[in-house]
């Protein structure tokens, strides 16, 4: 076999390590996760998008591609607005997995929105150059509140690829990026979860092998 063959099925083999990776199951603390949502290794190149579907997700506000085997999202002065990507769930109790870097962004966040239309804002995981924090929502466009009732203070380095986990069983959510972990307790994060968003403040963030799953609480 020449060069160039082996070099090939190398290729084609990490290709499918990395997707298998995204999809096997996290190991979690609240929460077992069930049965895979959704699994988005992000690594084929996207045109840039914006308000059209972009793979399995939908790109909604700011600007969405995907290259260099991770997916971008920018924010858009005329929005005025942080961009935001996308999926619709039906779901209980839930599970998010990815991987991020957050590069000039100002903050990327995890967001859930719940199974009533037109879909309230339920809460959010936020991460910046300097923490991690996590709110609990209501209302929606110019009716959103937003309040912070957990928050790690802790420098992360905006050029490092970091691996996020979100668990939101019952009226618990933790969420942890590399080693850090931040929890809270509020009836808001029991309803149902209609959508899941990527959200990026700013431009440079980049994201991959981002997972949703089904869970069930541990007791």
């Amino acid at each position: 076999m020449n060069r160039i063959s082996t070099f090939c099925l190398l290729l084609i083999f990490g290709t499918f390590v990395a997707r298998g990776q995204a999809s096997e199951s996290p190991a979690t603390v609240l929460g077992t996760p069930e049965r895979l949502i959704v699994s988005s290794p992000f690594d084929q190149d996207h045109p840039k998008t914006r308000k059209k579907p972009l793979l399995d997700w939908q790109a909604g506000i700011g600007v969405w591609w995907i290259a260099d085997g991770a997916l971008h999202g920018d924010e858009v002065a005329e929005d005025k607005h942080a961009s935001s990507l996308t999926y619709h769930v039906d779901a209980t109790h839930l599970v998010i997995r990815g991987e991020f870097r957050l590069g000039s962004a100002t903050h990327i966040a995890f967001g859930c929105r719940d199974d009533i239309k037109p879909h309230h804002h339920l809460a959010r995981t936020f991460i910046s150059r300097d923490g991690i924090w996590i709110t609990h929502m209501s209302g929606i466009a110019k009716t959103t509140k937003s309040i912070k009732i957990a928050e790690l203070k802790t420098p992360l380095d905006p050029d490092a690829w970091y691996s996020i986990m979100i668990e939101i069983i019952g009226d618990q959510y933790r969420v942890q990026v590399g080693e850090h972990v931040v929890a809270a307790k509020h009836s808001r994060f029991a309803d149902g979860k209609g959508i899941v968003a990527l959200i990026t403040k700013g431009q440079g963030a980049q994201l991959k092998n981002v997972a949703l799953w089904h869970a069930q609480p541990n007791n």
